[in-house]
């Protein structure tokens, strides 16, 4: 084997001596067969006679004694001190005569490999090496399984990449009930663990550091197991690596299948435009994990990203639109803070404000909701479940304003006065109802008072706890019905500016079909549908593409559907 810094080889007899002394310990001790070794055999190391053998019993495990006379490669393992040793090939003397007993002596080893500060290191897994983990956990409401990728392992834990919407479902302290690392091979390694640290580069790599609960000498043993084996395949398989090294049967392909490349976020979404928005969502997804780790918001990332949303604005508004409803993967707070911002977006540049305005207008929509995320857990599970709030959730509720507002020192790119009529006044209302200050009538900037109507309309037209959503026609009925509390003129603007049959929207056709709404002309006429076999989400199903003069078999729009779950939906 070539050993690295992380390896040394003891051949001083005395020091040989003393850490074998070590393995004599219960359960200190197993052996390895074959070449490559297979997964480690308890075994007890009854005496070792310094410079001429070792007494080595078998008794629990008899079934190998047929193994120990062959001419496969026997390695005695074990760990002791700090340390994970491993002798080279031991040559065996013969049977011992010891009634009841199954044992054996080999000779006296020569050298031993030895792996220091067992418990911090970690072997890494190098490219081409995948070992697919899957983590069963309870949020509270439900048991999860979640999927990952192994880096890293160590016998104190490992290091996992995770979707970012797995990565959302957690948080550091967590338990995880059952983490199961699967090899190649179909072996398999099943712990119990804790998430210790979850980790983002703000973009799209999410690393989730775990801790395994309740290491006894079983699982540790087979942790040393995988620990070696990752090593040694890593030795084997790097550029200045030894190719002498026998592949680890941990690797070989069952059935020589290649492996699945993992998927970016938002691969499979509906439209080229979704997939391209799904940049800003992962960026979101990050965001959210940063803030939750304790971190500020990212000034440069989150210029970058508005941009970005701005810039495919820009280039196709209509089908901006639709893919905000196309967002399937990613948590509701996300989706909302998206759709808030093209529709601020779209808004905003329908009555000519300027491109940097408009930006901060995007930023700030981006942001607005993620301080929830900062809320005690309690109030963050009421949210996701309860009907309804009692006061005091509903006057700690509005505490996620200054949360996020303690996280945005470095935006110093963003606009003060947009950020605050956008982050500080998106949930007041004219009449002194809302939240965080109350404020009511003149004491709203008009910014405020546009992105609230935003809002309310991007937020009941999703599904929540304490009700379904809402149809187009039903949201600008509640938002027109109330002027007291929404300035009539931004509702009457949303409404010109998105229409009767908005794009986004699901229409049900005089014909029988189903079909998303995704271009109307300067009437609010439809230009440009996709059917669609079912009511729900857009996704991988959706049908064929009708525009202009093909859409006349459809017959007119006679209700608009609002998509609830797989198999349900509400006609409006």
């Amino acid at each position: 084997m070539e050993l690295n810094d992380s390896h040394l080889v003891v051949e001083h007899p005395s020091e040989i001596n003393t850490l074998l002394e070590g393995l004599s310990e219960p359960g200190g001790a197993s052996l390895a067969i074959g070449e490559p070794a297979g997964e480690p055999i308890p075994a007890l190391l009854m005496a070792v006679e310094e410079g001429h053998s070792l007494l080595i019993d078998i008794t629990a495990v008899g079934e190998i004694a047929a193994e120990i006379n062959s001419d496969k490669p026997l390695r005695l393992m074990g760990q002791t001190s700090g340390a994970m040793l491993t002798t080279p090939p031991l040559v065996v003397q013969g049977w011992v005569d010891a009634p009841g007993r199954l044992q054996f002596r080999c000779d006296y080893p020569e050298q031993l490999w030895v792996m220091h500060r067992r418990e911090v290191f970690r072997a890494e897994l190098r490219p081409g090496m995948q070992v697919d983990a899957s983590l069963v956990v309870d949020d509270g409401q439900e048991s999860l399984q979640l999927a990952g990728q192994l880096k890293n392992l160590s016998l104190g834990g490992c290091l996992l990449d995770v979707p970012l919407s797995t990565a959302m479902r957690l948080r550091p302290g967590q338990h995880v009930d059952i983490l199961t690392l699967r090899f190649p091979n179909q072996q398999q390694l099943i712990a119990s663990a804790q998430v210790r640290h979850i980790q983002t580069d703000g973009e799209q790599q999410v690393r989730l550091g775990c801790e395994f609960s309740e290491v006894n000498a079983e699982l540790e043993r087979r942790l040393w197991y995988f620990v070696r084996e990752i090593e040694r395949e890593g030795a084997r398989t790097a550029v200045e690596g030894s190719r002498e090294l026998s592949p680890s049967s941990l690797f070989d392909q069952e059935g020589n299948a290649p492996a699945t490349p993992a998927r970016s976020h938002g691969a499979d979404y509906a439209t080229p435009m979704a997939r391209r928005l799904a940049k800003v969502a992962a960026y979101l997804d990050g965001q959210l994990l940063q803030l939750i780790e304790g971190q500020p918001i990212h000034a440069g990332l989150l210029s970058r990203y508005s941009d970005t949303l701005l810039g495919l604005h820009e280039e196709d508004r209509d089908a901006l639109l639709f893919a905000g409803v196309c967002l399937v993967d990613d948590p509701p707070l996300i989706q909302h803070g998206i759709g808030v911002a093209i529709k601020l977006a779209d808004l905003a540049a329908g009555q000519g404000l300027p491109r940097d305005e408009r930006k901060a207008l995007v930023a700030s929509a981006l942001l607005h909701d993620l301080g929830k995320a900062l809320l005690p857990p309690e109030l963050r599970q009421a949210l996701r479940r309860a009907p309804s709030l009692n006061d005091a959730q509903r006057h700690a509720l509005r505490e996620h304003v200054s949360l996020l507002e303690a996280r945005l020192g470095d935006c110093r790119w963003l606009s003060r006065d947009i950020r605050n009529a956008v982050i500080w006044g998106i949930n007041e209302r004219l009449d002194g109802s809302g939240y965080p200050a109350g404020r009511q009538g003149e004491q709203l900037e008009d910014v405020s008072r546009m992105a609230a109507v935003v809002d309310v309309a991007d937020a009941m037209g999703r599904p929540r706890a304490d009700r379904p959503a809402r149809s187009p026609s039903e949201i600008y009925r509640y938002l027109l019905g109330q002027p007291n509390v929404f300035d009539r003129q931004w509702v009457q603007h949303y409404i010109r500016r998105f229409g009767i049959t908005p794009v986004g929207s699901l229409a049900r056709f005089a014909s029988g079909e189903l079909g998303w709404v995704q271009r109307l002309d300067r009437n609010g006429e439809l230009r440009q549908v996709q059917l669609t076999p079912r009511p729900v989400q857009p996704g991988s199903e959706l049908g064929e593409v009708l525009r202009d003069a093909q859409l006349a078999k459809l017959g007119k729009p006679e209700s608009l559907v609002v998509p609830r779950a797989p198999s349900q939906a509400t006609y409006a």
